[in-house]
């Protein structure tokens, strides 16, 4: 595993990059330590509020396209049909287990492939032979989804959800200016302890 060149490069970059943030860690702690002050002036201008309020209406909006589709039924429906034929065929008929499993296990543990297949396959088999009933009836008959669509298209709105993102939280900025000096001195001896045992592990 540690001599794997993908594992080493990755272990290098993340190494390297703890190690420029310990430096900034350093020099973030002696800020606090020295001049706690000028942090706040940094902060200030930091700490410009972006409000996703405009971007969450534009995502909280119910688009239909079932006019479209059933003016389109028929061809709709044929390549649904071909789509779950092919699903069906292939995974019913052609599809090669030992081989599957055979690839897997070159990127994965022996089980996890096996337990992989064996849910999958059988998903796949269901799910093929829902889309050719579904093919069927958007086809021949597409009143028939009606029903199932006006109890599927009940439209759930993200805003209280998103709302609740959209508030602002100065707690933390509070306490570090509260105690600018202690944090800054737990900063420093941490970003002290991690620039140390990152060079450690690059050098090594």
């Amino acid at each position: 595993m540690l001599t794997d060149p993908v594992y080493m490069f990755l272990w290098r970059g993340l190494a390297i990059f703890l190690l420029i943030s310990a430096l900034l860690g350093v020099a973030l702690g002696l800020l606090l330590i020295i001049r706690p002050q000028l942090l706040k002036r940094i902060n200030s201008m930091a700490n410009c509020w972006i409000s996703t309020r405009h971007i969450s209406r534009l995502m909280d909006r119910s688009i239909s396209i079932e006019h479209w589709l059933y003016h389109r039924h028929r061809p709709l429906g044929i390549l649904i049909i071909l789509g779950a034929s092919y699903i069906l065929v292939y995974f019913g008929l052609l599809f090669d287990k030992a081989v599957a499993l055979q690839q897997l296990t070159r990127y994965m543990p022996a089980v996890l492939p096996e337990i992989l297949l064996g849910t999958f396959v059988p998903a796949s088999l269901l799910g093929g032979a829902v889309a050719l009933f579904a093919g069927f009836i958007i086809w021949l008959r597409p009143g028939l989804l009606r029903g199932v669509e006006k109890e599927a298209n009940l439209w759930v709105t993200s805003r209280k959800a998103t709302k609740v993102l959209d508030v602002q939280h100065g707690e933390v900025d509070i306490f570090v200016a509260q105690h600018a000096r202690q944090v800054g001195w737990l900063l420093l001896l941490g970003s002290i302890y991690l620039f140390f045992a990152m060079l450690r592990s690059l050098l090594a």
